[in-house]
This record gives C-alpha cells, structure tokens and sequence, in this order.
C-alpha cells in the first residue's frame, strides 16, 4: 500500500509539474492583427483566457499539448482547404464564448474587442 501511494504522489508532482511548465510559456497578452481591414486589431489578455478555459486544445485544436501555434498559422485571411478564414474562425469561437459568459462581462460586439 506505501509503495501505491508513494507512485501517486510521484505521478501527480509530474502532473502538476508538467502543467506549471506548458503554463509558464503562455504569453499574457496576445494581439490578432494579421487580416484587420478596418477594425483595429484584438488585444486581449491570453494568460486569463487560457486559466479560465483551462484546455488550450479548446482554442488551439489542431495543435499538440505544448506545441500550440499563432492561429494565423492554419486560419489565414482568406479560407483555405478546410481550415475557415481567421476572421471568420475568431468571430466564431470567440463571440459564441463570450454570448456564454454568466458574467455578461465578456465583449460580444465589434468595439468591446476591436478597441480604438
């Protein structure tokens, strides 16, 4: 029974572990502005999105656990093969997102994000 419970505690510090490395390489704050026309670009702070979604795969779906890439990486301005354009993919799973926020604290219109 000790030699259980000894290999649990080693499982979860490497668990913990693991996650206090892949969370201290999220950037704090990130800025999309790679296809504005005529809005300004999106800043938003990416550490508090990425602690209160908590999976980075929910937003960077295609991209391997500590290996997430720029969205602007599959997603370019106009829609190619089968990944949708960037705008159309931010306004998409940010927007629905945001609409689902409890708080009603999270920007669902253009001028709450696109900051002047």
């Amino acid at each position: 029974m000790k030699k259980f419970a000894m290999l649990m505690a080693v499982v979860m510090v490497a668990v913990f572990s693991a996650s206090v490395m892949v969370a201290a390489d999220v950037p704090a704050k990130v800025t999309v502005k790679d296809v504005q026309k005529t809005k300004p670009a999106v800043t938003f702070d990416h550490k508090a999105h990425a602690d209160k979604i908590g999976k980075c795969a929910e937003c960077h779906h295609k991209d391997a656990a500590g290996k997430e890439q720029k969205c602007f990486n599959c997603h370019k301005a106009e829609k190619k093969g089968d990944a949708v354009s960037l705008k159309d993919a931010m306004h998409t799973k940010c927007k629905d997102c945001h609409s689902k926020d409890a708080t009603k604290k999270a920007p669902t219109k253009c001028d709450g994000c696109h900051k002047k």
